[in-house]
């Protein structure tokens, strides 16, 4: 009896950062309190008014949702016919974006941006698998990509 071969699980995933519920509410948190302490100043209210909570709240609720579309983590499987060929495309391309290949861990590269912009942009990760490139990344970078690899 043979035994059929089981894909390697040996390879490191990916790095996926935070998903959509935490992006959110580290985003609303964040405008909330800024709204709230803003209204108190200018408006001269409490914090116990109602004024400052419906405000805070709606403007959270804005930047949440804001935060985790544009800043939640993306990964894009992209299958690949021509792994060189693709390689070279990435590469330019990231280039393009302002990444440069920063480091390599274990088959995962990492792009990262220079050191100012690196803070509000975070890096990307290319891992290549089989038949396949696994990119990760911040939703708004990893949907440039596609747009600019012709992916979708």
């Amino acid at each position: 009896m043979s035994e059929t071969p089981t894909p390697s699980t040996d390879a490191p995933d990916i790095p996926t950062g935070p998903g959509v519920t935490f992006t959110f509410f580290y985003y609303f948190s964040g405008a909330a309190l800024i709204t709230a302490v803003f209204a108190v100043k200018t408006l001269g209210v409490g914090f116990g008014s109602g004024i400052t909570g419906q405000l805070a709240l709606a403007v959270g609720s804005v930047g949440g949702l804001l935060g985790a579309f544009y800043n939640r983590t993306k990964t894009l499987k992209i299958p690949v016919s021509k792994p060189k060929a693709f390689a070279r495309k990435l590469e330019d391309t990231l280039s393009e974006m302002g990444y440069t290949l920063s480091e390599t861990v274990e088959g995962i590269s990492v792009y990262q941006r220079s050191r100012f912009r690196r803070l509000f942009s975070g890096d990307i990760y290319v891992q290549n698998q089989d038949k396949e490139v696994v990119l990760a990344g911040r939703a708004m970078h990893i949907r440039t990509l596609e747009k600019r690899l012709d992916l979708g």
